[in-house]
């Protein structure tokens, strides 16, 4: 869709035409299909604009509570913050005032800062993303606290007392993790403002703990047990130096110097696998002295501990068999126990899983998880049971 077109969707007509795209219900397979049956009525830009529309509200879903009012492209809609993030991002900014959006997209954080009574400039270089956000924040009401702005991130005039930014981690058909490999990069977006400015990026998850700023805060967040991404913040937004927070819970653990490593223990009772958010913040010892647990080995993020203390930050499971890896052992052991079905996670362990399972040859009706790990540098298997 082109910034004509949307303008287009948008007019009496426009609305018409998306009327019948959403009573069409559309999905993927039937996409052609349903725009073949609306050029009947529509010109083949307005049709396509318009059931492409009403499939995008239906997959953002997840993603926003009032999707059914909101537009997308199918890349920003991929690209753009859930709702639940972005608001907890936005509480931070709380107290500015004035805030910009930079690379602001289809307006996700756009909305949630506005919504916490902030006033926004709305930021980006596509003057099709920036018109969707003005007029998703006219479909919620907060029009008069959004303002669209096509330019560049790094050159336009600024009154903002605070800024987030979502730089572009896409190029040349990959992913980039690197934060100076971002369009704008890290430290050009630092540069356009004084240091000590109050900003805050977004960069990917996956980014190496060396590419992390030393006087940023690092906040990992996950949603829903599913890692979503890394928030830098600097100046006055900047809190602790690692940090990760669980949503929609909004649970969190952070330390400024994270702890380094207890000694090893054997395999207790009490197994811990700790979220992606724990790990990636390196936060995995701070979590074990939370939870009166040790590391089982220096290469593999999992803790120990013969008492179940129940956290949000890791999964628990309780353990009922661990030795060192050996097929034909560990067939026996499942055997006898009648367990014909199993759960297999690997964390640190280069076994193939569907050749560890053909050899087992289960057979029974219970069912286990089966954790393929090292302990103590040893390659082990635990047999365990998930604790609630």
């Amino acid at each position: 869709m082109d910034l004509e077109t949307f303008r287009e969707l948008l007019a009496p007509p426009g609305q018409r035409a998306l009327k019948q795209a959403v009573s069409m219900q559309p999905t993927e397979a039937a996409l052609l299909a349903g725009i073949a049956s609306l050029r009947k009525y529509h010109s083949a830009a307005l049709a396509t604009a318009a059931l492409e529309t009403a499939l995008l509200r239906l997959k953002a879903r997840d993603k926003f509570t009032h999707a059914d009012r909101m537009y997308f492209t199918r890349e920003a809609l991929e690209q753009s913050t859930s709702e639940v993030v972005a608001r907890h991002r936005a509480a931070r900014f709380a107290g500015f005032g004035h805030v910009a959006d930079l690379c602001c997209g289809i307006g996700a954080d756009a909305l949630a800062l506005a919504a916490t009574g902030l006033t926004v400039d709305a930021v980006d270089t596509d003057a099709l993303r920036v018109a969707m956000a003005e007029v998703n924040a006219l479909a919620l009401g907060l029009q008069d606290r959004v303002r669209g702005i096509v330019g560049d991130a790094l050159a336009v005039s600024l009154d903002a007392k605070a800024a987030f930014a979502d730089p572009n981690r896409r190029a040349d058909g990959r992913r980039h993790l690197s934060p100076e490999d971002y369009t704008p990069s890290l430290s050009a977006l630092r540069a356009r403002f004084a240091p000590g400015f109050p900003l805050a990026v977004k960069i990917a998850p996956g980014v190496a703990r060396s590419d992390l700023p030393p006087d940023a805060e690092a906040e990992f967040i996950s949603l829903r047990g599913e890692m979503k991404e890394c928030v830098l913040w600097f100046g006055a937004l900047r809190g602790t130096s690692r940090h990760a927070t669980l949503l929609p819970s909004g649970d969190t653990l952070a330390a400024e110097v994270p702890r380094d490593s207890a000694p090893l223990a054997p395999v207790g009772a009490v197994l811990y696998d700790p979220g992606a958010a724990v790990t990636r913040a390196g936060l995995v010892h701070d979590l074990a002295a939370r939870i009166g647990a040790e590391p089982i080995d220096f290469e593999v993020q999992l803790l120990t501990s013969e008492k179940h203390t129940p956290t949000a930050f890791a999964t628990a499971f309780a353990v009922e068999h661990a030795a060192p890896f050996h097929p034909k052992h560990l067939r026996d052991y499942l055997r006898a126990h009648r367990v014909g079905r199993v759960t297999l996670v690997k964390r640190g362990s280069s076994a193939d899983a569907d050749a560890v399972l053909r050899a087992l040859k289960l057979v029974g009706s219970n069912h286990k998880t089966l954790l393929l790990t090292r302990s103590g540098g040893v390659h082990t298997a635990i047999v365990c049971e998930r604790l609630v």
